[in-house]
C-alpha cells in the first residue's frame, strides 16, 4: 500500500529546484503524529533548492499535525491553511515558510461534473 506523505517527501526531495521558491530560505520540520508516536520530516529550503531528511532536529518551522490530515493535504484533499485557521494544524516560529511551501502542494483533484436532469413539459 503506497504512503502518500512518504511519496510525497521523496518526489520533493528528487525535483531539487523549485522556480516558485527562489526567494525563500529556512528549514520546516513536519512532525506528523499517528497512534501515539511522531515521523519527522525536515525540509531545507535555500533559494529554491530543496532538500529532505528524516529527523527532528531544530528547524525555523515546525509543524505540528496528525499524519491522515498530512496525507489529505499532500493529495489536495484538504487546503493547508484553511485546516491552520480550524486549529488542525500547530505552527511554531516562521509560519510564511509554510504558506511559501504549500505552493507545492497539489491543488484539489477534479470533480466530476455534475449532472443536471431534464424537466418534462
Amino acid at each position: 500500500m503506497s504512503d502518500p506523505t512518504a511519496d510525497y517527501f521523496h518526489n520533493l526531495g528528487e525535483h531539487g529546484r523549485y522556480p516558485l521558491l527562489r526567494a525563500t530560505s529556512g528549514t520546516i520540520r513536519f512532525d506528523l503524529g499517528s497512534d501515539g508516536h511522531a515521523e519527522h520530516w525536515r525540509v531545507t529550503i535555500d533559494k529554491g533548492h530543496i532538500e529532505v531528511s528524516r529527523g527532528s532536529e531544530h528547524a525555523d518551522c515546525v509543524v505540528h499535525v496528525a499524519k491522515t490530515l498530512f496525507d489529505g493535504m499532500v493529495t489536495g484533499q484538504v487546503n493547508t491553511m484553511a485546516a491552520v485557521l480550524r486549529g488542525q494544524i500547530d505552527v511554531e516560529g516562521e509560519l510564511h515558510l509554510i504558506v511559501m511551501l504549500q505552493r507545492l502542494f497539489p491543488g484539489r483533484p477534479p470533480q466530476p461534473a455534475p449532472t443536471t436532469r431534464r424537466h418534462r413539459k
